[in-house]
C-alpha cells in the first residue's frame, strides 16, 4: 500500500520525461552557436553613492556612544555641577509629544 501524501512512493509520470526529451532535442539542434560571451559588464558609482559609502564606513568605524562624554556628564551630575533646567526639559517633552501626534 503506497502513501498518497509521500511523493517519493509515487512513480514518475510521462509528462516529466517528455519535457526532458523536448529540452534534449532543443539542445541538440542548437549546438551550432558557441556559448561564449565576449562582452564584459562594468559598474560605475556616482559621486553621491561614493560619498554615502564613505559615510557608512565612517559610521561603522566610529563608536556608537562617546563613553568619555557620558562619564564626564555623570561625574558633573554626581558633583551637582551640571545645570538642569526643568522648564526647558518640560518644553522639550511637550514638543516631542506634539510631534508624535502630528
Amino acid at each position: 500500500m503506497s502513501n498518497p501524501i509521500n511523493p517519493l512512493s509515487r512513480s514518475t509520470s510521462g509528462t516529466v520525461n517528455s519535457n526532458t526529451d523536448k529540452a534534449q532535442t532543443k539542445n541538440s539542434t542548437d549546438n551550432s552557436a558557441p556559448a561564449r560571451s565576449t562582452a564584459s559588464d562594468t559598474v560605475s558609482l556616482s559621486q553621491e553613492s561614493q560619498q554615502v559609502a564613505g559615510l557608512q564606513q565612517q559610521l561603522k568605524d566610529s563608536p556608537a556612544i562617546d563613553q568619555a562624554k557620558v562619564d564626564s556628564i555623570k561625574q558633573e551630575i554626581a558633583n551637582g555641577n551640571y545645570p538642569l533646567d526643568a522648564n526647558k526639559i518640560a518644553e522639550n517633552l511637550i514638543n516631542l509629544e506634539q510631534s508624535l501626534i502630528e
